[in-house]
């Protein structure tokens, strides 16, 4: 009960926070809208004994004589059907901006924990839970509140109508529903577990639609004809997925129709009951018709509140997953502010260890270097050797198993995560395609130089890129990828230029590239690699590359194997060692005679 009002507690701050002003003036026309009903059904009352001459005098009054009651009647109904589409508009403006505001919850925390979560299907489970009905679970949360609040509050307001009728109404309409009460509950609970238990057959399914819709692997499903395949293994997870909630919505529907009986034979009992009060004379034709009106309407917005609550009893389980995330602690936690990128000096890695998740031995081990102000750093070594895991460790995308990293003297686990890496600038060897404009393609590079012309067009220049860019229709303005009408689809090897440039507008003093040159032609591949004092420009550079070729005139070549650092030297060092860089260079050597 008591996390059931932390959750309540929480999702309330989030309504408020996100719109406070709609929240309160949809309250504001729910409080109304949920008292005109007993003005209608009082009206009508009053209407049928004025018209069947049941006040005193027993005489039937004039057409005249009722206009009043029938305005009364349709100034009623017309203000309910305007405050009615006056909540929708507000409900819909709140739900958007729940769904917005819940959605940036979201996107901040999971772009503020380590790049160890997203390695984790657990993570992704939680994710994927938490977001999922992201697009609906907000709107429904307002519907339901608000069904919730206006059927109590209209039932009230029948209930004073009924119990001038007696107390078998009131009581026959509570013993009604509270089964249906507890169905439900009871149903909002199975539905929900029913979806949890296939998080990963849901992930799976939307996995192998991306495969037969998504831009990138469509030229292999093309080529290889793979549609039928991946389609057959959409459908099957697809399937297994709905499979668990369809069997939990039938039996939930069998409940609940043998409800309906109930409630009809309900109803059917208290006409009788009423039908045998008037016959009576104990009522008359004006109270039996508000009586069994009221009563109706009793049914309706106690539906409604049993409705409004079992599906908040079903957006709380959902809130239960979303606030699961959002408490998800991240393994970096922010630490002191960071040097200035001008002090940089020196980073020191001393006996560093590094195993994934989920992996049976270390990527990394034992790793002992010092990387210096200045100094250009080659790391080769063959494929899984952990060339890539040590950029992602001195950038902090992860921390060590053991051993640490220094900067400058100073443990880098001290310092803000972010602050340390404005000291970086990478270009993955998996980089990024971002379907913005040129320029922006390269401004993201630093948030800081949004408008800083010349920077983007230097950037471009030394990687070659200023003649074509200059040349799109709209030069740095034109969109890049054909995701939009208009846009310029570039090369891979004219998109790996793009992160090259991305990399060097970012004014940071250690720049990081891993496999710079894999996707470009031999002459812009020289061009580069000739040309690296110069677009290093004195900073400290560390660069992988499996073509040993471009490391010759590093200060320092690390040449990893298995996770650990094998040699360590210049290339005449390394050569004249004979050791594996030898033999590397060697055979790579041999295949261009």
């Amino acid at each position: 009960m008591k996390l059931q009002r932390k959750i309540i507690s929480r999702a309330l701050r989030i309504l408020m926070e996100s719109s406070g002003k709609e929240t309160v003036v949809s309250l504001m026309i729910l409080i109304v809208r949920s008292f005109l009903p007993l003005a209608g059904v009082l009206l009508i009352r009053y209407y049928v004994e004025r018209i069947t001459g049941d006040t005193a005098g027993g005489e039937l009054p004039m057409f005249s004589a009722v206009t009043g009651l029938i305005a009364a009647m349709a100034v009623t109904l017309l203000a309910d059907d305007w405050l009615a589409s006056a909540g929708y508009f507000f409900a819909r403006k709140q739900s958007v901006r729940v769904e917005g505001h819940i959605s940036s919850l979201i996107h901040g925390h999971a772009s503020g924990i380590g790049l160890k979560f997203f390695e984790d299907p657990a993570f992704h489970d939680g994710l994927s839970r938490a977001a999922r009905d992201i697009s609906w679970r907000p709107a429904a949360m307002v519907t339901d509140m608000i069904l919730l609040v206006r059927g109590v509050i209209s039932f009230i307001a029948m209930g004073y109508i009924l119990r001038m009728f007696g107390i078998i109404p009131l009581v026959v309409l509570v013993l009604l529903f509270l089964p249906l009460l507890w169905i439900r509950y009871r149903n909002s609970s199975r539905i929900y577990m029913a979806r949890k238990s296939v998080t990963e057959l849901t992930r799976q399914a939307a996995y192998f639609s991306w495969l037969l819709t998504g831009e990138k692997p469509a030229r292999e499903v093309k080529l290889f004809g793979l549609g039928e395949y991946f389609e057959n293994l959409f459908r099957r997870n697809f399937e297994d997925s709905k499979a668990p909630e369809l069997e939990a919505v039938r039996k939930n529907t069998l409940l609940e129709s043998a409800s309906s009986l109930v409630k009809v034979a309900a109803f059917a009992g208290i006409l009788v009951y009423a039908t045998g009060a008037f016959m009576r004379s104990e009522i008359t034709a004006g109270e039996l018709a508000m009586y069994l009106v009221a009563f109706r309407q009793a049914m309706v917005y106690l539906r409604d509140a049993v409705s409004g609550y079992s599906g908040l009893a079903e957006n709380r389980l959902f809130l239960q997953d979303l606030f699961g995330f959002l408490d998800l602690k991240g393994d970096m936690p922010d630490g002191e502010k960071g040097p200035d990128p001008g002090t940089f000096s020196e980073i020191t890695v001393e006996k560093m260890t590094f195993t994934y998740p989920g992996a049976s031995g270390p990527a990394l081990r034992d790793i002992s270097l010092k990387i210096t102000r200045g100094e250009k750093v080659a790391v080769v070594g063959p494929n899984g050797s952990g060339k890539t895991t040590l950029v992602k460790l001195l950038c902090r995308l992860y921390d060590p198993d053991g051993g640490r990293i220094l900067l400058n003297g100073r443990n880098i686990t001290s310092i803000d995560p972010d602050a340390y890496r404005k000291l970086f600038s990478v270009v993955f060897q998996n980089f990024m395609l971002y379907y913005l404009s040129a320029g922006d393609n390269i401004r993201l590079g630093s948030a800081e130089g949004k408008e800083e012309t010349e920077r983007v067009i230097s950037a471009a220049s030394m990687t070659g890129l200023h003649e074509l860019l200059s040349s799109l229709p709209e030069g740095y303005d034109t969109l890049l990828g054909h995701h939009t009408e208009g846009g310029r689809e570039l090369s891979w090897g004219e998109w790996q230029k793009i992160a090259i440039a991305r990399a060097l507008y970012r004014e940071a003093p250690v720049l990081i590239l891993d496999e710079p040159s894999s996707s470009l032609d031999a002459d812009s591949e020289y061009e580069i690699f000739s040309d690296l004092g110069m677009i290093t420009a004195g900073r400290t550079c560390i660069f992988i590359s499996h073509r040993l070729s471009n490391v010759k005139d590093a200060d320092r070549i690390i040449v990893l194997h298995k996770g650990c650092i094998a040699e360590s030297g210049t290339h005449d060092e390394l050569m004249a060692a004979k050791g594996s860089y030898y033999s590397m260079f060697t055979r790579q050597k041999s295949m261009y005679r």
